[in-house]
């Protein structure tokens, strides 16, 4: 009877030495869990920490941009306006086709604290705008007055040009730091003047919108309310009764600089993508 009780005992105290071992187990396992959960925890945090500041570092540097880039003589504005948003290299036709993009990597002033990025890229991109077709429009009516009220619209107040959003151009700027980078782009429109006052035509520099007439190759400049000029050629004068023989185009001489160009954010919101 006492040995059939002290076996029992023995076996009892070994199935707690067991379980106790499997609770000591259990507990190694759940620590090392949360030591890992932890650790995952705080590189997620460290991670979004460093992508939260190259955010601010890319839009920060976005702002910077957009104010150069209503600067005209700006080196920045310069670049945009005189050879990205003018020249066909970058695109065949400017105002059909949207460009190839152009990136270059910005190089900041050595002067001037950068928050630590170890590399900023901008990319360019052009497509024409949603007013392109205006550039070049036919104006018909049936009276002299009405004719004359059609080609004021087309030229503007003042005859400064009307306002067209000729283009628009995508700046995105990618910043790089400590291994990780956001990209930041904003979308502009960019709005346009020429001046069709033709009035000191004979005399002075011809303005940068003109009118052909039934299709035909000569450029004529509006120089009174419906008297065109056209260098080598005698005045145009439409009336009621000869407005029935003229079908008049304006034209925007998209060869030269606009007289205004000035930028702001299109309807496209400011969007940021992280670079994995």
């Amino acid at each position: 009877m006492h040995r059939r009780a002290r076996s029992i005992l023995r076996g009892e105290q070994g199935l707690s030495m067991i379980l106790v071992l499997c609770i000591g187990a259990l507990f190694v396992a759940l620590s090392a869990a949360l030591v890992y959960a932890a650790s995952v925890l705080t590189a997620n945090a460290n991670r979004q920490l460093l992508e939260q500041e190259a955010y601010q570092l890319a839009t920060s540097f976005s702002d910077v941009l957009e104010g150069e880039l209503n600067k005209k003589d700006s080196s920045f504005a310069k670049f945009v306006n005189g050879q990205f948003m003018f020249s066909q290299s970058y695109g065949k036709d400017i105002y059909d086709l949207e460009s190839q993009p152009k990136e270059f990597a910005w190089k900041p002033d050595p002067n001037q604290p950068d928050g630590g990025a170890e590399a900023i890229t901008v990319t360019l991109r052009r497509r024409p705008g949603d007013g392109a077709d205006k550039l070049n429009q036919t104006a018909n009516s049936t009276s002299a007055t009405d004719l004359r009220n059609l080609l004021d619209t087309l030229e503007g107040e003042n005859r400064k040009g009307m306002e067209i959003v000729d283009l628009q151009l995508d700046i995105t700027v990618t910043v790089t730091k400590n291994g990780e980078s956001f990209a930041f782009t904003r979308t502009y429109d960019r709005t346009v003047k020429y001046d069709s006052d033709g009035s000191q035509a004979k005399s002075k520099k011809l303005p940068k919108a003109y009118y052909t007439i039934n299709d035909g190759p000569t450029k004529y400049y509006r120089i009174k309310a419906l008297t065109f000029y056209a260098p080598g050629s005698p005045d145009l004068t439409i009336t009621d009764d000869n407005i029935g023989s003229y079908r008049l185009t304006f034209h925007c001489d998209t060869s030269q600089q606009p007289d205004s160009i000035t930028y702001t954010r299109g309807a496209k919101q400011s969007t940021g993508t992280t670079q994995e």
